[in-house]
Formats: structure tokens, sequence, C-alpha cells
């Protein structure tokens, strides 16, 4: 499992393959300085079911793999991601137990 850190303080565990395409959504939407909403979803006995963050440009972020090499990315699913993090409910992330 490779962790999206945002901020320095908050730290989200997903799979290396989830995580290089949400590295490539946000690389793309910060290019051109958006800012967007990241949800994500949680295994029910968590406590918490979903999670809603504001992603900038401005707070800084880190993206640690557990896998040396990149995971192959799927363009079409870059681009629906990136379609979905262009609506004004943001993007979401439905992450397995």
């Amino acid at each position: 499992m490779g962790r999206f850190v945002y901020n320095s303080t908050l730290n989200i565990l997903l799979d290396d393959e989830e995580l290089g395409h949400l590295q490539a959504v946000i690389g793309a939407k910060f290019r051109l300085q958006q800012s967007f909403y990241f949800s994500w979803t949680r295994p029910a006995n968590t406590g918490e079911y979903r999670s809603t963050i504001w992603l900038t440009p401005h707070i800084p972020l880190q993206f640690h793999y557990r896998r040396a090499l990149s995971a192959a990315l799927d363009r079409d699913r870059i681009n629906d991601m990136y379609a979905q993090a262009n609506s004004p409910g943001g993007l979401l992330l439905v992450i397995d137990p």
C-alpha cells in the first residue's frame, strides 16, 4: 500500500495503482492552478464512511509508493477521474478494504 499525505498531517492508504492515477489527476489540475474537492470512502468498520478535503496547489502533498517501479496508468481512467474532479462535487475515490 502506498500513502497520499495531505499537508503533512493526513495520511490516506491507497494501492500503488490508485495512487498513481490520483497523482496524475492532481498534477494535471495543479498545473492549471485549479483547486477541487477530493473525497474518499472507507470501510464502514472504521467509524467513518466518507471524508472530503479541498485540494489546492498551495498545500503540500506527498505520494509514497510501496514499489519502486511505477504502475501502468490507464488514460481512460485518468480522463474519467479528471472529468469528475471538474464537477461541483469533485473527485470521489472508493477505497476497497
